[in-house]
């Protein structure tokens, strides 16, 4: 039997890097998914362990060779799923973890049907607070401007439309994140005993 895709994604700054982080260490024998990316990596990533970061014309060759499981673009950066990564980790019976946009999570459902997809949310209807503060106090963002900040609002009201097409959904709490990592972690235990 082959492994099993899990997927996580959601709104814009709900705090997903924070959630995949904590269930990889509870499942340590599951498969990252390393992304590729065409942004700049933040001080903390390390590359090839976090994403791996390319120039444009890179992603674009990439793309030309159809070696991306789903690809988009958010924020004006490029992100990527390599396909070859994905399938040799499920031939190997691995369970995956991986942490895409909306966008991307769709697309893989529709080629990878068993895949998992598991929505994190706002706590609040106060959408636009909640951003501005996780933001402001999240210094590996570095410099953020009220355009950026308007931009993630409206993106993750946008991301909000794609709920329904998830397996599951999952509240992140302002400032309680435990609460969504079980969560998280009860739905993978649920789905691997299936």
């Amino acid at each position: 039997m082959a492994g099993k895709l899990f997927i996580l994604s959601g709104q814009s700054g709900v705090g997903k890097n924070t959630i995949l982080k904590a269930i990889l260490e509870k499942y340590p024998d599951f498969h990252r998914a390393v992304t590729y990316t065409t942004r700049e990596p933040r001080p903390e990533e390390i590359p090839g362990k976090d994403h791996f970061f390319v120039y444009h014309d890179k992603f674009n060759d990439m793309i030309k060779n159809d070696e991306f499981l789903e690809f988009a673009k958010t924020h004006g950066e490029m992100y990527g799923t390599p396909k070859e990564q994905i399938e040799k980790a499920l031939n190997a019976r691995k369970n995956i973890l991986m942490e895409i946009d909306v966008k991307g999570a769709t697309q893989v459902k529709k080629l990878t049907p068993d895949a998992v997809l598991i929505f994190i949310k706002y706590d609040s209807n106060n959408i636009e607070s909640i951003i501005r503060n996780r933001l402001k106090n999240d210094p590996s963002r570095g410099e953020i401007n009220e355009i950026d900040i308007h931009t993630r609002i409206a993106t993750a009201i946008k991301e909000s439309e794609y709920e329904k097409h998830y397996d599951h959904s999952v509240i992140n709490p302002e400032g309680r994140p435990q609460e969504a990592i079980d969560k998280v972690s009860d739905i993978i235990k649920k789905e691997l005993n299936k």
